[in-house]
């Protein structure tokens, strides 16, 4: 399914203020015309590359095939433009393998005149998702200060701040920076199919009756393997939704880290929002986070230029740009591998983690089946699960469950409402062995059952 931005949105209504008063970096700027053909550079701040004390790098790399491991070196240009300064949007060679493998992974084609989309390195996912939050929200503060300094009389209604859609639950890390700009959230639920589409549109029209004034930026949802819930949206309900941020003109920001840790080898992914985008609405976000290293630390964003160009504004004046290191051993491993290489190591991955999946659903199956109750995930690293009796999880794990060595994560730490009660967990199959996972659900089991006895 192909797509391409026919319409070019405008996207200045979008941008918070801050954004808006980005400007290109005049330093930053001169890095094409330094590396000019016969351009004698006195300008640039670049450390003599002589002075590295780095001659070449060697990576041994694990094989899920034979014994012998093989070697990875980082060595000559690639090397060099790894330890130098290099563009904010990230090593040149590591975005166009990323860019075509965009480009083939989510069916995107070019404009005629130009292109309509780009890929961003970002310092994991994490990362990326922060930029584009402070990229679109004014924290309401500022709000609230330019207001009171404003001359014109102000109703009540003008006292407003931007909006966003989330579901519930979602990723407490996201929360974290959304809690500190604190825009109207807008709580859709989800069940196992992921985001719910009539309710998405009921909450809208109800939002929209309380704050008419009020600008909804953005749909936030993680599409595949829902972090806490583990559910996936499907192909209709993506269609439906992204039919909504037309009607309704707001942007949708997939967050989508867990897309190679699809389980029960899937014959081919969902397409994504952004395989269906034809309006310049989707800014995705990628991870290698899940199937290369967490500690290497390399995300990417993929979406209208515009609105990449703009994150490359901010990470000009913030972080210069991601570790340059990591970013050459990344495309020195992707360039090795080819795409269908990736490929063979992303199936690797997915059957291990649908082998821990089938252990922890066994061991639920064996000792919680009349206690808890769950759906089977078909993504991710997480099964969420509702404690039958239990109205509050966060004091039944903190109160109970610690004390015999049992920790999962409760559920009010994904609730976009502040300190909602609720029975729901989430457990995570991606480290703990079936037996240590057999024993937690086993321990579990008494104290929900020793719980649920005292409260006859």
């Amino acid at each position: 399914m192909a797509s391409t931005t026919t319409r070019i949105l405008d996207y200045t209504p979008f941008l918070s203020l801050v954004s808006r008063l980005r400007k290109p970096s005049p330093i930053r700027a001169l890095m094409p015309i330094m590396s000019l053909p016969g351009m004698i550079s006195l300008a640039g701040g670049l450390p003599n590359a002589s002075t590295f004390p780095f001659q070449s790098i060697n990576v041994e790399l694990k094989s899920t095939t034979t014994t012998t491991p093989t070697t990875l070196t980082v060595d000559g240009q690639l090397l060099a433009d790894s330890l130098q300064y290099h563009p904010s949007q990230g090593l040149p060679q590591l975005t166009k393998w990323l860019r075509e493998h965009q480009r083939k992974t989510h069916s995107l084609i070019e404009d005629e005149k130009k292109e309509a989309w780009d890929v961003i390195l970002t310092t994991g996912s994490q990362d990326g998702l922060t930029k584009a939050f402070e990229m679109f929200l004014n924290p309401y503060c500022v709000q609230e200060h330019a207001l009171k300094q404003s001359s014109e009389t102000l109703n009540e209604d003008d006292n407003i701040r931007d909006a966003i859609i989330i579901e519930r639950p979602t990723y407490s890390g996201s929360l974290s920076t959304l809690f500190t700009l604190q825009p109207h959230m807008i709580e859709v639920d989800v069940d196992q199919f992921g985001l719910i589409p009539e309710q998405l549109e009921e909450s809208i029209q109800e939002f929209k009756k309380e704050h008419p004034k009020t600008m909804i930026k953005f749909l936030y949802t993680i599409p595949n393997g829902q972090n806490p819930s583990g559910c996936s949206l499907t192909l209709e309900r993506k269609k439906k939704i992204y039919a909504l941020s037309q009607k309704y003109n707001f942007l949708i920001l997939e967050d989508d880290p867990y897309y190679y840790l699809a389980l029960d080898n899937p014959s081919e992914p969902v397409p994504s929002f952004l395989s269906i985008d034809t309006d310049g609405r989707v800014l995705r976000f990628d991870s290698l986070s899940k199937v290369l290293s967490s500690g290497i630390r390399c995300g990417f964003v993929t979406g209208p230029i515009q609105l990449i160009n703009q994150m490359v504004l901010h990470i000009q004046a913030s972080n210069l740009h991601s570790c340059g290191l990591s970013q050459g051993i990344v495309y020195a491993l992707l360039s090795q591998w080819g795409e269908e290489g990736f490929a063979q190591h992303v199936k690797h991955v997915q059957k291990f983690y649908t082998s821990k999946r089938n252990d922890l659903i066994e061991c639920i199956d064996r000792h919680l089946k009349d206690y808890v109750e769950y759906s089977i995930p078909v993504c991710g690293m997480f099964v969420w699960m509702k404690l039958k009796g239990i109205s509050d999880s966060l004091k039944f794990i903190e109160q109970k469950a610690r004390q015999q060595n049992v920790l999962m994560l409760p559920g009010t730490y994904f609730y976009p409402t502040k300190g909602s009660a609720t029975p729901y967990v989430r457990a995570s199959f991606s480290i703990a062995s079936k037996e240590q996972m057999d024993e937690a659900c086993r321990r579990l089991a008494i104290l929900i059952k020793e719980e649920l006895a005292q409260q006859q």
